[in-house]
C-alpha cells in the first residue's frame, strides 16, 4: 500500500487570497466583541458598585431588604387626576399683577410661557446632560447623619435606565452653581421677571445665606414627601422635561392629617410614593374635610412653572424621567413670614439679614417691626427622605402633637424641675434675641431719620398705641401721653425641620416631582370634586392688632407706632 505524501501548502497564495482577508476580518470582529464585553463587564461592575455605595449611604436600612422589596415599579399606578389648578399666562401678566393676585393672597398656580427662551430645553435633555456632565458629581441623597451623597451623572444615567427601585435615588443638588464643572448650567436658564425680587440676595456671598436654588433630576416614582418649604419662603419650580404630579394642601391643615399614618409607613416611611399610596388615596376617595382644608392637585407639563406660596403643604412625585430647576425666595410680600421664622430658627442669619435690610432696604423696616409685633413663623415640618436633616423622628407616635411641649407624662414628672429651668432659659434667650434685634435697628436709626420723619407725619398727633382689655396693642385717638408698649414673641414653640444648615446639606426642600404617562388600565378611584380654595388672608380684615407682652420691661419707640400705622394704611 502506497503512503500518501504530505500536502504542500502554498502560504503565499493563502496570504494573498481573499479568504485570508475574510478570516482576519472575522477574527478581528470576534476579538473586538470580546474586548467590548470585557470592558462592559468592568464598567457595569464599577457602575453597580458606585450605585450600591450611594444607596447604602442614603438609606442603609434597605441593605437587607432591597430597594425594590415592594415591587412598586409593577404595582404602583397614580389614580386619575382632578386638575383644577389655576393656570396663568406668564407672557401677559405683569410682576405687580402677579403679586397682587397670587403671591400676596398666597394662591398656588401654574404659570406657562416663562421658560420658552431657555437654553435648558435643548441642553438639559438626558443625552446632552450625559454628554456634557458625565464625570460631574451631583448630590442624590443624604446619609442619616446629614452627610451629602454624591454620584457621577454617567452612573446616575444608567441607574435611571436600568433600576426599578420602589422609591429611587433623586438628584436634588443645591451646590451645582458653586462647582466648576456644573456652574455653567446657570447660563441655561434665567429667573423669571415675576420672581426676581429676592431679598436674600442682599446677603451677597455671606456664609449665613441659606441655599436657594436646586437642579432636580429623577426617574419615575422619585419625588419629595409632604412638607412646607423652609424658613417661610415661597418657591417656583420650572420643569424642563418630563411630568410631575403635585398636591397642595391648605396651610391651616393639621400635621396629623397630612402625614403618613404610622401603621401604613412600611419600609419607605418618608417617601413620596408611600404618601401617594396612603394619604392621597384617602383624599381621592373623598375621606377628607375639603370644606375646612382645601386640596389642589395638578400635573406639571414640560415648560410650565409651579408657584408654591409660603406655608402651603405640598408633595410631588415624578411620573417619568424629569429634569427641573427650582428656587426659593424671600420677597417683600412674604417677609412677614420669613423674618420671624429665621429669627426663631437661625438667629445668626436673622441678624445678618436685618443689618442688610437696614442698610440697603430701609423701606422694609416697617414690615420688620410689624413681624416682631405679631410673629408668624412657619414650621418646616415633616419633610422627605432626601432631606435627612429634616426629621430624625422615625419612631414618633402617630398621635404625637406638633408642639415641642408634647412629651411623655412620665418624662415630664421626672424632669419637672429641669423643664422649669429650661423654660426660664428659653425665655431669657428670647428676650436676648429681641434686644439684639432692637440694638441693630437702633444702630441704623440715624440712617433712617428722614424716613421716620416722613412716617411720623402720617400719624395724627393725637394718636397713640394703647393696650385694650384683651391685651392687644392698638392705635387710638385723643391721647395725652405716649405709653411705651412692650411687644414680644408669644408664639408657641413647635417642631421644625429646616432644610438649611451650614454645610448646605439640603434635604430634598425643596425642594418635587411625578411618574410617566398613566397606563390605560389604571384602577378607577372615585375622586371627590375638589373645593375652591379660599385665599389665605395676608393681613386681618379688621385692621392691625398686635399682642402686648405681660412683663412691660421692653418698649418700642414712636418709630414703631408710625410703622404699625403705615402698615395699617397700606393694607
Amino acid at each position: 500500500m502506497q503512503s500518501s505524501s504530505p500536502v504542500e501548502v502554498d502560504y503565499w497564495t493563502y496570504f494573498t487570497s481573499k479568504r485570508f482577508i475574510k478570516d482576519v476580518s472575522e477574527a478581528s470582529q470576534i476579538l473586538k466583541k470580546s474586548l467590548l464585553r470585557a470592558a462592559q463587564r468592568m464598567y457595569y461592575s464599577r457602575c453597580e458598585r458606585r450605585i450600591a455605595a450611594a444607596q447604602n449611604k442614603d438609606r442603609p436600612e434597605l441593605e437587607k431588604h432591597g430597594w425594590d422589596v415592594l415591587n412598586m415599579s409593577k404595582k404602583f399606578n397614580l389614580p386619575p387626576l382632578d386638575d383644577k389648578m389655576v393656570r396663568v399666562d406668564g407672557t401677559k401678566i405683569t410682576p405687580d399683577e402677579f403679586r397682587r393676585k397670587y403671591e400676596a393672597p398666597r394662591v398656588p398656580c401654574i404659570i406657562t410661557g416663562l421658560t420658552r427662551h431657555w437654553k435648558a430645553h435643548e441642553n438639559w435633555t438626558l443625552r446632552n446632560l450625559l454628554k456634557n456632565y458625565a464625570d460631574e458629581y451631583f448630590k442624590c441623597g443624604a446619609s442619616p447623619k446629614g452627610r451629602s451623597v454624591y454620584l457621577k451623572f454617567k452612573y446616575f444615567f444608567e441607574y435611571m435606565a436600568e433600576y426599578e427601585d420602589d422609591s429611587p435615588l433623586y438628584i436634588f443638588d443645591g451646590s451645582f452653581d458653586e462647582r466648576k464643572g456644573t456652574k455653567k448650567m446657570l447660563l441655561d436658564y434665567e429667573v423669571p421677571e415675576i420672581f426676581q425680587e429676592s431679598l436674600f440676595d442682599l446677603l451677597g456671598s455671606d456664609r449665613t445665606r441659606p441655599p436657594h436654588r436646586w437642579i432636580t433630576i429623577g426617574p419615575a416614582r422619585s419625588g419629595t414627601n409632604i412638607h412646607i418649604d423652609p424658613l417661610g419662603t415661597s418657591a417656583w419650580n420650572a420643569l424642563i422635561h418630563g411630568h410631575k404630579r403635585w398636591v397642595f394642601i391648605h396651610p391651616d391643615t393639621p400635621r396629623e392629617l397630612v402625614k403618613i399614618p404610622k401603621a401604613l409607613r412600611n419600609v419607605h416611611p418618608k417617601e413620596a410614593i408611600t404618601w401617594f399610596s396612603t394619604v392621597y388615596k384617602r383624599i381621592q376617595h373623598g375621606d377628607w374635610p375639603f370644606d375646612k382644608y382645601p386640596v389642589y392637585e395638578c400635573r406639571q407639563n414640560p415648560g410650565e412653572t409651579v408657584f408654591v406660596p409660603c406655608g402651603w403643604w405640598h408633595v410631588v412625585i415624578n411620573e417619568d424621567n424629569t429634569v427641573a430647576v427650582t428656587q426659593n425666595f424671600c420677597s417683600s410680600i412674604n417677609l412677614p413670614y420669613v423674618y420671624p421664622t429665621i429669627r426663631k430658627d437661625s438667629p445668626a442669619l436673622a441678624r445678618a439679614f436685618l443689618e442688610k435690610l437696614c442698610e440697603l432696604r430701609p423701606d422694609l423696616l416697617p414690615t420688620i417691626y410689624d413681624s416682631l409685633a405679631d410673629p408668624k413663623p412657619i414650621d418646616d415640618a415633616y419633610s422627605s427622605s432626601s432631606d435627612k436633616e429634616y426629621a430624625k423622628d422615625e419612631d414618633y407616635d402617630d398621635d404625637s402633637d406638633i408642639s415641642a411641649d408634647s412629651t411623655d407624662v412620665s418624662d415630664y414628672e421626672v424632669s419637672e424641675g429641669e423643664s422649669e429651668e429650661q423654660d426660664e432659659e428659653a425665655q431669657g434667650d428670647s428676650e436676648e434675641d429681641s434686644s439684639e434685634d432692637e440694638e441693630v435697628l437702633n444702630d441704623k436709626e440715624g440712617e433712617c431719620e428722614e424716613e421716620r420723619k416722613d412716617l411720623k407725619g402720617r400719624i395724627g398727633k393725637s394718636q397713640k398705641l394703647e393696650v385694650d382689655s384683651k391685651g392687644d396693642a392698638i392705635l387710638v385717638d385723643d391721647s395725652e401721653d405716649e405709653n411705651d408698649i412692650d411687644i414680644s414673641d408669644d408664639s408657641e414653640d413647635s417642631e421644625t425641620f429646616s432644610d438649611y444648615d451650614t454645610d448646605y446639606d439640603i434635604d430634598d426642600t425643596d425642594y418635587e416631582n411625578n411618574n410617566a404617562e398613566l397606563s390605560s388600565n389604571s384602577p378607577e378611584i372615585r375622586t371627590e370634586p375638589l373645593r375652591e380654595i379660599s385665599p389665605v388672608r395676608f393681613v386681618p380684615e379688621n385692621g392691625v392688632k398686635r399682642r402686648a407682652s405681660r412683663d412691660g420691661k421692653r418698649t418700642f419707640s414712636e418709630w414703631h407706632s408710625n410703622a404699625l400705622h403705615t402698615v395699617q394704611e397700606n393694607y
